[in-house]
């Protein structure tokens, strides 16, 4: 015979699976008798109520007639398919230790312990309430039935009150006036079976009458005519139940009652206010009750920074405004409501205009219709200055990158009232532009507006424009252009005698408004005047950049050379020249300290004549410092320019180290080094002697001389450019200009114990500015002359010069008797210098009236 299996699940830890050796027909009977029970047994229900969600026990007695009887199987049927829900199967063991089988799975067990014993079913759900019937078939004992009904309880899900008008409402609410009429509906929603809805006041019961069902909605309407001051804090509650297993629901208000206020009102005077001030504005409210809320508004913006404060039984009503107008308030209204929150009626109030000064507020914008990337040289240009400002201003100002711009029709800049036009622009009137406005507040700029103007390429200042190069050797020509936007192409031509020939663009190097040729003269046709052009999207250069490349030679001598003790650094003294022409090439200077030649062999210098003592070259600049001098020692101090052509003939200076007095001695002596120099005629100059003795019989004359020489310029002969309005050609050194240092740097110095031939350190100046006005000499070679020179800030003038091969002498004589230093002009001796003691004599002239 087949056997039907049935899963079963264990009551105690562990889960087990058993065959049953039922027969299939009695298995069929069974479940016949089960449905046909389910609804056709007899006898009492048991009716068991439970709350939605929580566990209850369908009670079901196990416990046999007899104690010799045992159970051997329980079957639980559902009375919604009348088929079994859960068994127990003892058939093959005691009843502990019985298979147990569900059909709702781990949410149903079937408790023993208890008494009674029944089927405990956790987390119910809506879909659990029903019949349900319990089976218990004994060993011995007739069977026994039990007939249940679960009644799953549902609270209801919320009470909530409503107004007439159906807005939900809850603690305090109205206030509602004397002798009206109230109307409030409770609403419960949910619940099953279906709740009762009442409403309760102290304790006693209003009304329990439900008016209204919509679905799961119940609602219960309470009427309250006639409202009295005895209504007033009246707290009415609704409550919502439908089994004692829970609490009624509740919701609870609390009626209030008011007056409203009788009158209203801003106290003081109204002023105008300042911007920025801090001011207060009191209001008052009387005859309200309860006391009115007092808000303050700006143009309907309620205000929060308020102090509120209720005086004298609950009467009146005040608030203080605490403000800080702003510009924007000017001509807001302030206003005081007086009005309880809860009311319908419409607030009284009383309200006041504000006038509040400030300073001017600016914003600068370009004029209608133009657009700060398009605008182009020779456009016109509107700038408008929007201003706010209480009062109103008395002046209005214009500025370009800081600098005011006056009212200049010629020049193409007109002001009038808040507009700036600026006629036909070029890239000078580019910049930042601001504009500023006063009132009797104060005053504020606006914000800069940049404008930048496009124009075409044109040359940038400050450029190497000649280049020195030798045949078929390469020179890189460097082409700059200021332009905006930034130039992106370039053209090259060189010029002929007689055409423009353009050079390939493979030589040509660009990169933001730069062009770089590199260019190799093959012929001495090839050099001249190479011509330079940039492109940017404006247009073509108008007038190219003009480059000369001629045979590179050797560098011209500097000039202008002095040389000044650092007052405030003992043994340092400064040496500054101005550089001459490059020779085309990129030049350095070297500069060479050494011993003049012992005239007073009673004192012997630290070395020998003629010694170099310490030498500094290849520096970019002809600027230096020199430190570790001896004092009252005399130097010869050498400048040299060299480039890779050569060296250019050395210009020397004698300094005079002082010992307790500042002196400097300064020489042009370059126009000795310089064959294509010359001296200019005598000018003449004021020489002061002072002369005081002391006890020791030491005489002490100092010479003070200044005169001034012409100087003649070396002319530099050019290739005739084709190209007529080329840029001129640079003066003689005139390779992009120098800039002094701000700062030295530090190479070898000398001590005075130094041995003799070692290098000695120096210090290369960068500081151009003349510390003290010294005298120094510059002394001529091969027995030519002596020319004592003096420099004022960095130019050496001629003081005392020969004339007809004859040296001029400066005398003291003995006594403190100054003797009459003489120059010789034809055979006429002229006076030049005071006498002792300070006394001015009178300085001759020549016949053409000048100083001699």
């Amino acid at each position: 015979m087949s056997q039907l299996r049935f899963p079963h699940t264990a009551t105690t830890t562990t889960k087990t699976t058993k065959m049953l050796p039922i027969s299939p027909l009695l298995f069929i009977l069974f479940f016949q008798a089960g449905f046909c029970n389910i609804s056709s047994s007899q006898g009492p229900i048991n009716k068991v109520s439970a709350i939605l969600g929580s566990r209850t026990l369908l009670p079901c007695d196990v416990t046999p007639p007899t104690p010799e009887d045992s159970p051997i199987l329980v079957l639980f049927y559902s009375g919604a398919t009348g088929l079994p829900i859960y068994s127990i199967d003892s058939r093959t063991g005691p009843l502990v230790r019985s298979i147990h089988w569900s059909e709702m799975g781990s949410r149903a067990h079937f408790d023993l312990v208890s008494r009674p014993s029944g089927l405990v079913i956790d987390n119910l759900g809506t879909e659990d309430q029903g019949h349900y019937r319990c089976r218990v078939d004994f060993m011995s004992s007739p069977t026994r039935n039990y007939r249940l009904y679960l009644l799953v309880v549902v609270p209801p899900l919320r009470v909530s009150i409503l107004s007439r008008s159906g807005q939900e409402v809850s603690g305090v609410i109205g206030p509602y006036p004397l002798g009206g009429t109230l109307t409030l509906n409770c609403q419960v929603t949910g619940g099953s079976p279906r709740p009762w809805v009442s409403w309760w006041h102290d304790g006693s019961k209003l009304d329990d009458m439900v008016e209204e069902v919509r679905g799961q909605v119940t609602i219960n309407i309470l009427t309250l005519p006639n409202l009295t001051r005895q209504h007033l804090y009246r707290v009415l509650t609704c409550r919502a139940n439908n089994s004692n297993l829970t609490p009624p629901l509740a919701a609870t208000v609390t009626l209030d009652l008011t007056f409203p206020p009788q009158e209203v009102i801003i106290l003081g005077k109204a002023r105008p206010l300042r911007e920025g001030g801090s001011y207060t504005l009191l209001c008052e409210s009387r005859g309200a009750r309860p006391p009115a809320a007092l808000t303050w508004w700006l143009d309907d913006v309620l205000m929060t920074h308020t102090h509120h404060q209720v005086v004298g039984e609950r009467q009146i009503s005040k608030s203080t405004l605490y403000l800080a107008p702003s510009r924007n308030n000017n001509g807001a209204v302030v206003s005081c409501r007086a009005q309880n929150p809860l009311m319908t009626a419409s607030p009284l109030h009383d309200s006041r205009k504000l006038v509040v000064f400030y300073t001017p507020r600016l914003h600068l914008d370009l004029g209608h219709s133009l657009n700060l990337s398009s605008i182009r040289e020779g456009d016109d240009v509107y700038l408008d200055c929007h201003i706010q400002a209480n009062p109103e201003v008395f002046k209005v100002q214009w500025f370009l990158n800081g600098i005011e711009l006056q009212h200049d029709i010629t020049a193409g800049v007109i002001q009038s009232n808040q507009s700036l036009v600026l006629q036909k622009v070029g890239p000078y009137s580019s910049g930042l532009y601001t504009c500023r406005a006063v009132n009797i507040e104060g005053s504020d700029t606006s914000n800069a507006l940049h404008l930048n103007v496009k124009f075409p390429p044109v040359c940038a200042a400050g450029q190497k424009w000649v280049y020195g190069t030798g045949r078929r050797q390469a020179v890189n020509v460097t082409c700059q252009v200021e332009a905006h936007p930034e130039a992106t192409t370039f053209r090259w031509a060189f010029n002929t005698s007689n055409q423009l020939v353009d050079l390939p663009q493979h030589l040509v190097h660009n990169s933001r408004s730069r062009s770089q040729l590199k260019y190799t003269p093959q012929s001495h046709h090839d050099f001249g005047s190479l011509l330079c052009w940039g492109r940017n999207t404006v247009e073509l250069q108008h007038q190219p950049c003009v480059f000369h490349v001629v045979p590179a030679g050797v560098p011209e001598a500097v000039t202008n050379c002095s040389a000044w003790h650092n007052i405030s650094a003992a043994g340092e003294v400064l040496v500054s020249c101005q550089e001459g022409w490059s020779g085309g090439l990129s030049q350095t200077f070297t500069l060479e300290v050494r011993h003049a030649p012992v005239k007073d062999h009673s004192k012997t210098p630290s070395g020998a004549p003629g010694e170099l003592l310490a030498s500094l070259k290849e520096q970019p600049k002809p600027h230096f410092t020199v430190t570790g001098l001896d004092p009252g020692t005399e130097y010869h101090l050498a400048v040299v320019a060299s480039n890779a052509q050569g060296t250019a003939p050395p210009t020397f200076l004698v300094h005079l180290t002082p010992i307790d007095v500042a002196e400097k001695r300064t020489s042009a002596a370059a126009a000795e080094s310089s064959a294509s120099s010359s001296l200019g005629s005598i000018v003449g100059v004021v020489v002061g002697v002072v002369a005081s003795l002391l006890a020791c019989s030491v005489m002490l004359v100092v010479v003070v001389v200044s005169a001034r020489s012409a100087n003649t310029q070396n002319s530099t002969s050019h290739t005739r450019a084709l190209y007529d309005k080329a840029a001129p050609l640079p003066q003689a050194g005139d390779d992009g200009g120098h800039l002094l240092q701000q700062r030295p740097d530090v190479i070898l110095v000398k001590s005075d114990n130094h041995p003799d031939g070692e290098t000695l350190q120096l210090v290369i100046g960068t500081d151009g500015e003349v510390q003290q006005l010294v005298t120094g000499t510059l002394i001529g070679t091969g027995g030519k002359m002596l020319q004592l020179m003096t420099e004022t800030f960095g130019e050496a003038r001629p003081l005392v010069t020969e004339t007809g091969g004859e040296v001029m002498h400066l005398v003291a004589g003995a006594g403190g008797e100054a003797q009459q230093p003489v120059i010789e002009t034809g055979g006429e001796a002229q006076q030049l210098v005071t006498g002792t003691g300070g006394e001015s004599k009178e300085l001759p002239t020549g016949t053409d009236g000048e100083p001699r």
